[in-house]
């Protein structure tokens, strides 16, 4: 786990879940850290579940499928990621679940690349700016409250030889938060508004099922 994803887990926690009160937290993707997101939320009071495909250090809950949770609805006041979206082949079936185990009203962070060298674990899929999140949200009935990416030097080097865009390239450097970083993460905190199985994402889902039922065989 690199600076910039504890630097920014520990802002969102003292933003945004520490005025909340303690909680539970479950945390996707939790297996090949350090336990600084369990020391930062455990430190705070809130019981924290680490969760991921194989039992490990810092693993409560081991998944037998990756976009299924063996977890009751609403059974979370938090739901984090640090560093996972962009390892996850098919992102948008777990958030999800992720959305279906929290709470109505409850917190979601996320910490993504937006940048940087391919890296398998086991594979390397995703990258992520501030519209990703908001697009996310909009899947799964959450309300994108934050969202930021740590842009590019050569981003605002590309932008720079055009005067008519030096507004756009200020703005871009007020949204981010910090300059010069290799991953350029793009942080995404949620809150949860809609009940999942009303979200726009399930309404494709069951209209694709309805569409094409189970073949028989």
């Amino acid at each position: 786990m690199h600076r910039e994803s504890k630097l920014y887990m520990k802002s969102a926690f003292e933003r945004h879940a520490a005025p909340r009160g303690p909680g539970r937290v479950l945390d996707v993707g939790a297996s090949g850290k350090r336990p600084f997101f369990r020391e930062l939320w455990e430190g705070g009071g809130w019981h924290y579940d680490g969760l991921d495909l194989a039992a490990g250090p810092n693993i409560d809950i081991v998944l037998d499928d990756p976009w299924k949770f063996p977890i009751e609805d609403d059974s979370y006041d938090a739901v984090i990621s640090g560093q996972m979206l962009e390892h996850n082949e098919f992102f948008w079936l777990t958030f999800l679940e992720m959305a279906r185990v929290l709470k109505m009203g409850g917190l979601m962070i996320h910490i993504a690349p937006s940048r940087g060298l391919e890296h398998r674990d086991p594979q390397d899929c995703w990258r992520f700016y501030r519209d990703g999140m908001t697009a996310m949200a909009k899947w799964a009935g959450l309300d994108c409250i934050e969202a930021t990416t740590d842009w590019a030097p050569e981003h605002f080097a590309y932008i720079d030889r055009f005067p008519k865009h030096a507004k756009r390239a200020r703005h871009l450097r007020r949204t981010m938060r910090s300059a010069g970083t290799d991953w350029g993460d793009t942080v995404g905190v949620f809150v949860k508004t809609t009940d999942t199985a009303r979200a726009l994402g399930m309404d494709y889902i069951r209209a694709f099922a309805a569409r094409f039922p189970q073949a028989e065989t």
